[in-house]
């Protein structure tokens, strides 16, 4: 059984009255963080040396539950030994260190082992100095045996710098760490808020890349979302683009039903945007590792967006007001779809783009001349596919 050992005992002097594991990190705690990371390492129980549920802890047990884990809070050393059998595995993460989970997973293998990096450049940012040359990068793998060792010290001794003195004289192979690794997982007390958005960015920036600016309106929308996810991540707001997208798409429906159906296209541009938002905040906030579902909540509304978008624009055509009207916009729509898959790579972007496509076809509703301006469009894409597959051709071998 694998068995992750963390601590929120260090306090934080920035940050009088605060505990480091506690510090906010991309919208969660660094214990909520560090939990991800035990999940991710495939442990079964998060033992947690702390004294008293607090509320933050309580959020750190709710976290571990929902991933399947069992929490269980340890006051002292000693109540460690009936935690842990000899045949487990512990996983030790240090004390209030926002771990990034590619790091935990380069430097965990199948056998024990301590991370290091070189203590030169490591100790002035914090890490604790194993030796001349080397020093702890916070995170160790250890047997479950090791943990009798603990009881012939100190109750109030810090078990993972304890549990890090024993691997050593244990033997346990020591694993170096790319040192460029180290402004990303390191905490200082001095860090200042510059330094603190800068490692948050890198952080998200290796979870979520936005498009680029071919479509410029989900590009627009994903990097609002990457900003917003740094406020709402862990908290009650963080589904409320989602919850806004949701809304405005009911919004747009019952307006084209009441015979508004411009107006609900104008609503329709509202949920194309909240959309790309919601994808990022919630793929920020999925614990990394997790698979992600092939009908997620942001890919079915992406569907049903469009399913409504084909009814707005038949409506809005004014057209010959039978079946006929929805013609243009099921080839339009149908078209981006496979061209946002199977046209040159420069153009997919903006095929994929609905909140492009939405601010060229609401003037274009309102001018009068929205059946004109899809087939032109459907032109277009249907060119590009024409180019897309003429090129696979001459490829081809």
């Amino acid at each position: 059984m694998r068995i992750a050992l963390l601590t929120a005992l260090a306090e934080d002097p920035a940050r009088a009255g605060q505990k480091a594991a506690f510090r906010t990190f991309v919208g969660r705690s660094v214990l909520s963080h560090q939990i991800d990371c035990a999940k991710a390492l495939d442990c079964d129980i998060v033992l947690c040396m702390i004294r008293g549920l607090g509320p933050d802890a309580i959020v750190g047990q709710h976290r571990a539950e929902k991933l399947g884990m069992r929490f269980r809070a340890i006051e002292d050393l000693r109540s460690l030994s009936g935690a842990i059998s000899a045949d487990d595995r512990v996983i030790v993460i240090a004390d209030g260190l926002a771990l990034d989970i590619e790091t935990a997973r380069a430097a965990i293998g199948e056998k024990p082992g301590v991370a290091t990096f070189p203590a030169e450049l490591a100790v002035p940012l914090g890490f604790e100095r194993i030796d001349a040359d080397r020093a702890w990068a916070g995170l160790l793998s250890i047997r479950g045996e090791a943990i009798e060792r603990l009881a012939d010290l100190p109750s109030d001794a810090d078990a993972a710098s304890s549990l890090l003195r024993i691997a050593l004289q244990s033997g346990v192979r020591a694993e170096a760490l790319d040192p460029a690794l180290m402004e990303d997982i390191a905490w200082s007390p001095s860090e200042d808020e510059a330094s603190l958005e800068a490692r948050e960015g890198r952080w998200i920036a290796r979870r979520a890349q936005p498009v680029s600016f071919a479509a410029p309106g989900r590009a627009l929308a994903e990097r609002i979302g990457i900003r917003l996810a740094r406020d709402v991540v862990g908290s009650r707001f963080e589904r409320m683009p989602l919850l806004l997208a949701v809304a405005a798409g009911i919004l747009a429906a019952v307006l084209a039903l009441f015979g508004k159906p411009l107006t609900g296209l104008l609503m329709s541009s509202v949920m194309a945007f909240a959309l790309p938002i919601a994808d990022i905040v919630l793929k920020l906030a999925r614990p990394p590792g997790e698979e992600v579902k092939v009908w997620d909540a942001a890919t079915l509304l992406g569907g049903a967006g469009d399913v409504l978008l084909i009814s707005l624009l038949a409506f809005a055509s004014r057209g010959t007001g039978t079946w006929i009207d929805l013609f243009f916009p099921v080839v339009l729509l149908g078209l981006l779809r496979i061209g946002s898959k199977m046209a040159p790579l420069a153009i997919r972007p903006v095929l994929s783009d609905r909140i492009a496509l939405l601010a060229v076809l609401v003037p274009a509703g309102y001018l009068g001349v929205l059946q004109p301006l899809m087939a032109l469009l459907a032109v277009f894409v249907l060119a590009a596919l024409s180019r897309a597959i003429r090129s696979d051709r001459l490829t081809r071998p």
